[in-house]
């Protein structure tokens, strides 16, 4: 990659300039928490992560405890790192695992279970593992068990990551605390998908736990985290314990993590979170209702509050093709896993399968009305897919960016022949935390003749129903993603029965055009010629409008004033160092 140079690359530590350039390249977003709206609350340091408080001062008095935490999220069903594709399940699981390395407090990578790597050459890696680190269950975490984690992974051809260890040719563990990678291709970023919580491919699972049960797995992990989870609840709670043979102290020496035990409760609604923190029924929330962080931001209150950016990302997804058609009867099963598509369309007219009529719709939104009136602020307008966090790839208005204009969106109606009144209906599929938003869309579509109803169902329904492809919109949208990739290459390529591409498709877009300019974009090593491609994949998106995007959000996260240090790095939660200030 141009300007990182192979000892750029080596460890104990990558320095942020070159982190920098690396998540360019690779897409990371969101390494630093910030702020929404005009408050000026903001995030300090401590240990190893980002935090949303700002003393970080641990006391022998302030160790243990326990503490209650909310997530805005009614099931938790995946927590094996290899599967795991929601961020509120990332934010979960990276208090479970090690990876083999992680990204500090001051944007760095830095060894998790290495200590330190070295490149012998432009395609091989080579970690230093730690000696003494150990499983959940007592296994000996070393090389070899480092390896059988990569390689179960190559071996996943169901898996979301698959993608992020495809130019691995082989991995060796020629002793317990030497492991070697082998790439069949220089690929500058790829030390970045070996991180901890958002790379997940370099995050580290049980051989034994697998192997006796690989679907129990899923919801019940073995990792080597400085929590274990001992206990869950389906649909309520999940307990993690301080794991006492965690290999990590701080800079006196003191045993991590801190706290005793976190329990999380699933809370999906948004005046229920608020009501439990305000009154110290909890002490954290890994999301809290914007316009409820806005009130904590005033002052006055017992709350914190930071706008913490993940890099993600939010659009309303619209339907592009008739799933019960000829071309994508079969086509639709390789994203949703459905062998029957649904026949809801059967003798109904799909409008947004008219690109006319999709890049209306994004011309209806007014994207700072979004801001202020639904998220409090805590929000930036998106005009494009590439969010502000991609800075190498980042422009806020490019050609052709999809801008509020409502007359002209009245325009592309009567010549898409919609001209009715109203001009025609259809449905938004979205989660409680999306209803606000959708609200808001709402009047806006009306303001250009379009009649949209409300579908508001609870998380787990919402991921149920939005591969039934029966809704003309749904609520959309990604963060933490490692590489343009992973907001392109599974959530808008053509769905093909092999491979990974359109993997995670929700309105059935197809672009052979779209396909090969990302194809090349990431098939280049080379940024320059790169960032060529990636606009080129670009302004087909623009033109085709498959997503109508809405805005950037930043995710405003919240503690009582007594818990100190909560790591929100990439946008997580991490109880790490968190501690109760006495």
């Amino acid at each position: 990659m141009r300007g990182v140079d192979k000892e750029d690359l080596e460890g104990p530590q990558i320095d942020r300039r070159t982190v920098t350039k690396l998540i360019g390249a690779s897409g990371m977003a969101g390494l630093a928490g910030c702020t929404g709206g005009e408050s000026d609350q903001s995030t300090s340091q401590g240990g190893d992560e980002m935090s949303t408080s700002g003393n970080t001062t641990v006391t022998p008095e302030s160790t243990g405890g326990s503490i209650e935490a909310g997530w805005a999220f009614d099931a938790v069903e995946v927590l094996d790192p290899h599967y795991v594709d929601l961020y509120q399940q990332i934010t979960i699981f990276s208090n479970i695992f090690s990876g083999i390395v992680k990204i500090d407090r001051n944007g760095e990578i830095v060894g998790d279970v290495a200590s330190d790597w070295t490149l012998p050459d432009d395609t091989t890696y080579e970690f230093t593992i730690r000696e003494g680190v150990t499983f959940h269950n007592g296994d000996t975490l070393d090389a070899s068990a480092v390896k059988w984690s990569i390689e179960r992974l190559m071996g996943l051809d169901d898996s979301p990551h698959i993608g992020k260890v495809s130019d691995i040719e082989s991995v060796e563990a020629p002793d317990a605390t030497t492991l070697r990678i082998n790439l069949s291709s220089p690929v500058a970023p790829f030390i970045t998908f070996l991180t901890r919580g958002p790379g997940r491919a370099g995050t580290i699972v049980n051989k034994t736990a697998v192997e006796e049960d690989p679907e129990a797995y899923r919801r019940f992990p073995v990792g080597s985290g400085p929590f274990e989870l001992t206990d869950r609840s389906t649909g309520e709670s999940l307990t993690l314990t301080a794991f006492d043979d965690y290999w990590e102290t701080d800079e006196e020496g003191n045993s991590l993590p801190y706290l005793d035990e976190v329990t999380i409760n699933l809370i999906p609604e948004p005046s229920t979170m608020w009501s439990a923190i305000s009154t110290d029924g909890i002490q954290y929330a890994d999301e809290l209702p914007p316009q409820n962080a806005r009130q904590a931001q005033g002052g006055g209150g017992s709350v914190d509050v930071a706008g913490v950016s993940s890099g993600e990302w939010s659009c309303m997804a619209m339907l592009c093709n008739d799933p019960g058609s000829e071309e994508w009867a079969t086509r639709q099963s390789y994203a949703s896993g459905n062998d029957q598509p649904t026949d809801y369309w059967e003798d109904k007219e799909i409008p947004t399968t008219n690109k006319k009529v999709r890049k209306a719709v994004a011309m209806a939104i007014d994207r700072q009305e979004l801001v202020e009136k639904a998220y409090f602020g805590f929000a930036e307008p998106a005009h494009s897919l590439i969010n502000p966090a991609i800075a190498w790839a980042y422009e806020a208005q490019p050609d052709n960016a999809q801008m509020h204009d409502p007359e002209r969106a009245r325009e592309l109606l009567d010549e898409a022949g919609y001209t009715g009144e109203p001009r025609f209906s259809g449905r938004i599929l979205g989660t409680p935390t999306d209803e606000r938003v959708m609200t808001v869309l709402q009047e806006q579509l009306s303001n250009v003749g379009i009649e949209a109803e409300l579908d508001v169902q609870q998380e787990s329904s919402y991921w149920d129903n939005i591969y039934l492809y029966n809704h003309m919109f749904a609520m959309y949208g990604g963060g933490g993603d490692i590489d343009p990739w992973m907001s392109w290459w599974k959530q808008l390529g053509t769905p093909t029965e092999e491979g990974s591409l359109g993997a995670w498709q929700k309105n059935l877009y197809s672009n052979e055009d779209f396909d090969e300019a990302l194809s090349q974009s990431f098939m280049t090593p080379n940024k320059d010629e790169r960032i060529e491609h990636i606009r080129q994949a670009e302004q087909y998106f623009l033109e085709d409008a498959p997503f109508a995007m809405t805005t950037f959000p930043l995710t405003p996260k919240g503690s009582v004033s007594a818990l100190q240090n909560v790591g929100n790095q990439t946008g997580l939660s991490n109880f790490h160092r968190a501690f109760l200030e006495q």
